[in-house]
């Protein structure tokens, strides 16, 4: 996966731009994803200066829209060509060409962060992979933080089961497609995941540890979504049972 990466890094901002443009799959909510997340991070008063982990960075371009004395950047790519364009935008970010699946690199064993970030990075792997990713990464969560996972996800299987049959095409890029409904249902008990549709196809799961959980009391983010139904959260369960 790293070298298809690499034959792409050069173009894929402009490849993805198409997308969004074209407003098709995969990357069509691209755009208002990263919005959506860079906003939240903005808004957050409370944090001088926000400390990101990103999984999966690529190029970067979420982070160019926040302003540089907002948030300090540490990212794990596997490719190495997207891990160089990121440093010329962010000369000053850790970055590191890493696999996720082995572990974070030793240097980041201790570390602590307010915000993880994973965009477009689970759609390659399978779904005890992904619960598993979770259990790593809630550990370095400072008090009160969020994994922001962005991806070709939905809500449930007939909203995923709906989509492949109208779009077969979709089938032929071999991701795995996953629902909010399976991670919710796998996913440790102590954690509060909540989830946003932004179309068909993509949405935004957020998981926070379910003592710490603020999100559910928030504004910042609904405001985003005139339709706030389209957000759904495993608080409302947790707290009838």
């Amino acid at each position: 996966m790293d070298k298809f990466y690499d034959m792409l890094a050069k173009d894929y901002d402009s490849l993805v731009e198409q997308d969004i443009n074209n407003d098709c799959f995969p990357y069509g909510a691209y755009q208002e994803m990263g919005d959506i997340i860079v906003n939240y991070i903005f808004d957050n008063k409370h944090l001088t200066k926000a400390k990101i982990l990103d999984i999966g960075i690529g190029t970067a371009a979420l982070y160019q829209k926040l302003m540089p004395s907002k948030f300090s950047l540490t990212g794990i790519d596997l490719s190495k060509e997207m891990l160089e364009i990121a440093a010329l935008k962010f000369p000053n970010a850790k970055l590191y060409n890493n696999d996720i699946l082995k572990g974070l690199p030793e240097e980041l064993n201790n570390e602590k962060y307010d915000f993880i970030i994973l965009n477009y990075v689970i759609k390659h792997f399978d779904l005890k992979t992904v619960i598993d990713l979770i259990n790593l990464l809630i550990r370095h969560l400072s008090p009160f933080g969020k994994i922001f996972i962005g991806d070709i996800m939905f809500l449930d299987d007939k909203r995923r089961d709906g989509f492949c049959n109208a779009n077969p095409e979709s089938l032929s890029y071999n991701y795995f497609l996953h629902t909010y409904s399976e991670v919710t249902s796998t996913a440790d008990e102590n954690l509060a995941l909540s989830f946003m549709e932004l179309n068909l196809y993509t949405g935004i799961l957020i998981v926070e540890k379910y003592y710490e959980r603020s999100l559910h009391f928030e504004e910042s983010l609904i405001k985003y979504k005139s339709n706030t139904m389209k957000w759904k959260s495993s608080l409302e369960k947790k707290q009838r049972e």
